[in-house]
């Protein structure tokens, strides 16, 4: 008898071929297949195929994992052109269902999936940074050029106007009523200056403005000049508006400064300002800047 797929002679009673392995099915007298001789057949041929051949549980839930990890750390590489925070995501999860397949029959495929999804992740953390990196430098450009120094002896704001009897260097950002000014190349290395804050207190009016003020200008002085001694406090008036001034030295460094609280209320809304002149080894007074404040 030969076999039905290479038409070699076959060893009497085989259940395969010898030569190819094809199952030999011997029939009967009733020309139906003998089961027992049917059930050795399958057998030996299962026996005879590899390991890999034969299926498992896990090899169809292995490979979607891999897939998709490779798939997510195609698209975290490319959050990151457009949407960094996604792209990290998505790079994170690549990475862990890359890991977690790593056990199953698409271990290479598995193994690509998590390189791609670690780069995924490293490159939307180099985006990240770079972001945060540029806005950092666009902020300090953009104070920068709001806040630029320029030598001047007249400064104009939306709320006042006034002249220095010498040119200074004054920093005061666009739209504010802010101001520095001093006489050196920074205000800590000055021995001439002016410094003016303003801001809206709603609930201060001229009936109480004489206590916030004393309580904040000493307050101020307790916390910002602990070596400096009040020498006076006044109630008076500023530029034709109600006024508080304190002034205070400091003998060991020969520091005076002046500082005063002024209620008035500007064209932008301001309603209390806060002015400040310190000199060194000469007195400090608000009268010269006074002469030549105008509001508006």
């Amino acid at each position: 008898m030969n076999c039905s797929n290479c038409q070699l002679p076959l060893d009497e009673g085989a259940a395969f071929c010898g030569n190819c392995g094809y199952p030999v099915h011997y029939r009967g007298k009733n020309h139906g297949l003998s089961a027992p001789i049917a059930h050795a057949g399958a057998t030996a041929v299962a026996a005879q195929m590899p390991a890999y051949a034969l299926a498992k549980p896990t090899f169809h839930s292995g490979e979607i994992k891999a897939i998709l990890s490779l798939l997510f750390g195609v698209v975290g590489i490319v959050g990151a052109l457009l949407t960094v925070l996604v792209g990290l995501v998505f790079g994170i999860i690549g990475l862990v269902l890359g890991t977690m397949a790593h056990r199953t029959i698409r271990h290479r495929l598995s193994m690509a999936g998590s390189v791609l999804s670690t780069f995924a992740i490293l490159v939307n953390l180099v985006v990240w940074g770079y972001l945060v990196q540029h806005a950092q430098q666009t902020k300090r450009a953009n104070l920068a050029a709001a806040s630029q120094t320029v030598a001047s002896a007249t400064l104009d704001t939306p709320c006042y106007h006034t002249n220095f009897v010498d040119q200074l260097n004054i920093s005061n950002a666009t739209g504010s009523c802010d101001m520095n000014a001093f006489n050196g190349p920074t205000a800590a290395q000055s021995t001439n200056a002016y410094k003016v804050l303003s801001d809206k207190v709603a609930l201060v009016t001229e009936n109480n403005f004489e206590t916030f003020a004393q309580r904040a200008i000493e307050k101020d002085v307790q916390v910002n000049l602990p070596s400096f001694t009040i020498q006076s406090e006044r109630y008076t008036a500023f530029a034709g508006s109600p006024a508080y001034v304190v002034t205070t030295h400091d003998t060991s460094r020969d520091v005076a400064v002046v500082e005063a609280a002024v209620l008035h209320e500007s064209s932008n809304g301001s309603n209390v300002f806060v002015l400040v002149h310190a000199t060194g080894g000469a007195p400090a007074d608000l009268n010269t800047i006074e002469g030549q404040w105008q509001w508006k």
